[in-house]
């Protein structure tokens, strides 16, 4: 059991990084926040549909640019989802983030394990970093 216990430990604190943004950019997807961007003509995207875009895709590939002229308004658009549904899926995007960063927390109060926390938590961030740039 001691050995579970240490396994879920350094993975926790590597993984929670990713698992922090992935929660993070998802949330914001709820509610199509990464699509707003289109509205306004000829823009890339914010850091939102960047994001998403990473999000999706697991690649930075940019976002599409917003046509020259906004469409119109489409007359029969479908309705995607319920309202309380979204909700839903946003409260459990929101605490995944707050259980991340409470099992962060956890795991850094651990004084004979401090220096592990550290050293998974930095490679949770630059491993990842890296494979981005490949």
């Amino acid at each position: 059991m001691r050995n579970v216990r240490l396994v879920h430990f350094y993975l926790g604190v590597f993984f929670a990084p990713l698992i922090l943004f992935f929660a993070f950019s998802g949330t914001l997807q709820v509610f199509k926040l990464h699509e707003t961007y289109r509205e306004t003509p000829g823009s890339q995207g914010d850091w939102i549909a960047w994001f998403g875009q990473f999000h999706k895709e697991q690649a930075w590939i940019p976002p599409r640019v917003a046509p020259a002229k906004a469409a119109p308004p489409k007359a029969s658009q479908e309705k995607r989802g319920s309202l309380p549904m979204k909700w839903l899926v946003a409260l459990m995007g929101a605490s995944l983030v707050a259980t991340a960063f409470l099992g962060l927390w956890i795991a850094f109060n651990y004084p004979s394990r401090r220096k592990g926390f550290l050293v998974a938590l930095v490679a949770g961030i630059l491993i990842p970093l890296a494979l981005m740039a490949l």
